[in-house]
């Protein structure tokens, strides 16, 4: 059975059925799914949600896929604790897609004139976004003179029936490609995949070279063949298997106002003239299912943190062999915050584990740097460490005018920034000790002995 979205969810339904919610009730496409998004949120609450009955559109809309480590590690087979090493684990292992003549996302076809994204259910998430944006599409570009394909997640505001307006990040794979075609004046074929599983969606945002070919990632990360047909409007192998393709090329030298949009800082990104995609086909399954990320919540901030902890769990080893963890917490927007433990040997282990993780990752902000008794994924005990061993007279670290992100509200222009480090590890030598309970006595004192309804 090929892994796709449907069949996650229903091994959900299965497994763990606490942890996904149907929505029958009608709810419109604009705010409405944000507002209740927004109550989930506020009581910590992070199902996967399925809305059976959404206005202004012809599917049901899932979202939350992966809006918590439980829901991941679930996907990945492991623990949550355990995501970075097993993601980097098959990372290092890709299998090379295979390509067939049919699938089901082929079962519905639009061409041209047929094509009208408005049939589509696609959300407004902020009263300042200027449309309904597709937030969950993985652009699929190739190289056009290796065959190279790449996989990136880019926001897709709606501006017609058939275009799209896109932003990229200055710098990353599919700019880059749409700036070598471009000075040949000619545009760049694109498919838009939307409705995965989130496998798929993890090895799609994997940290690879130009040359590495992100489909046999995503192959390695889903531990089989990602199953591959012939799109039929652009020069593109898309998934089979995925809830809906949409097929088009960005323009060259053709510009349109994108934004304001709502992004993953909790403010607002200013419009701008961005490139253009025009849209030649939309396929689909039958029934098929519209996936959204809401942007600036749970899962938009936590679902690259993954393939990041296991890049910097990489790069920090290879200076720090004693590396533990890594936690890119979502307190810190999961892009500018990274907590990591190290088992300290020397005494500039710390300080060291903290230019390895800035040189592995422009967009950080800040790294912490605790001992390996320290549960990086626990925020209290991470800021315990930073109240009883960080001195900042010997444990700060300040990097000035460093390159950061774009979309960091504070920073100045091209998104040049301060980094901080903190070294919140004990001194090597004597230290006081924290204050324990005998280990025989936790192991024999119960908590469901004594006070069995505090135990539920």
């Amino acid at each position: 059975m090929p892994k796709e979205l449907r069949g996650f969810i229903a091994e959900l339904e299965a497994k763990s059925p606490e942890d996904l919610a149907r929505v029958t009730k009608r709810i419109s496409a604009r705010y409405e799914i944000s507002a209740l998004l927004t109550h989930l949120e506020k009581r910590k609450r992070f199902p996967l949600l399925y809305f059976d009955n959404v206005e202004g559109g012809r599917a049901p809309v899932v979202i939350n896929a992966q809006a918590s480590r439980q829901l991941m590690a679930m996907a990945l087979e492991c623990e949550p604790n355990e995501l970075a090493r097993k993601f980097s684990e098959r990372q290092a292992r890709p299998i090379a897609p295979m390509e067939g003549k049919a699938g089901p996302v082929h079962e519905i076809i639009k061409l041209g004139d047929e094509v009208n994204l408005g049939e589509i259910p696609l959300l407004t998430h902020y009263d300042v976004n200027a449309a309904p944006y597709i937030t969950a599409g993985i652009v699929v570009a190739a190289d056009p003179d290796t065959g190279v394909r790449n996989t990136s997640y880019n926001r897709l505001m709606m501006a017609g029936k058939r275009e799209l307006r896109i932003f990229m990040a200055i710098g990353r794979h599919l700019w880059t490609l749409h700036n070598k075609l471009e000075s040949r004046n000619e545009p760049l074929p694109i498919a838009i995949v939307i409705g995965v599983h989130p496998l798929f969606s993890l090895g799609a945002q994997a940290l690879t070279p130009a040359d590495e070919d992100e489909y046999a990632v995503i192959g390695g990360m889903m531990n089989e063949p990602l199953r591959l047909i012939k799109a039929k409007t652009v020069p593109i192998l898309v998934p089979a298997d995925a809830e809906m393709i949409i097929e088009g090329k960005i323009l060259p030298h053709v510009r349109g106002v994108e934004g304001p949009f709502g992004e993953f800082t909790g403010h607002a990104v200013d419009s701008d003239d961005r490139q253009v995609i025009e849209v030649t086909a939309v396929t689909h399954r039958k029934g098929y299912i519209f996936q959204d990320i809401h942007a600036g919540y749970t899962e938009h901030k936590l679902m690259g943190a993954v393939p990041r902890e296991a890049a910097l769990l990489k790069a920090v080893r290879q200076s720090v062999p004693t590396v533990k963890n890594v936690c890119m917490p979502v307190s810190g927007n999961c892009r500018f915050h990274a907590y990591i433990s190290i088992a300290k040997r020397t005494p500039g282990q710390a300080k060291n584990a903290i230019c390895a993780a800035f040189a592995a990752d422009m967009l950080l902000k800040h790294v912490v740097i605790v001992d390996d008794d320290i549960d990086v994924f626990d925020e209290e005990r991470v800021l315990w460490a930073i109240s009883n061993r960080f001195q900042a007279d010997r444990g700060l670290v300040v990097i000035a005018n460093a390159q950061g992100s774009e979309l960091d509200p504070s920073a100045g222009p091209g998104g040049v920034n301060a980094k901080m480090g903190l070294d919140a590890t004990k001194p090597l030598g004597d230290f006081p000790a924290e204050l324990r309970v005998p280990n025989e006595v936790m192991t024999r004192i119960r908590l469901e002995d004594f006070l069995p309804k505090l135990a539920k």
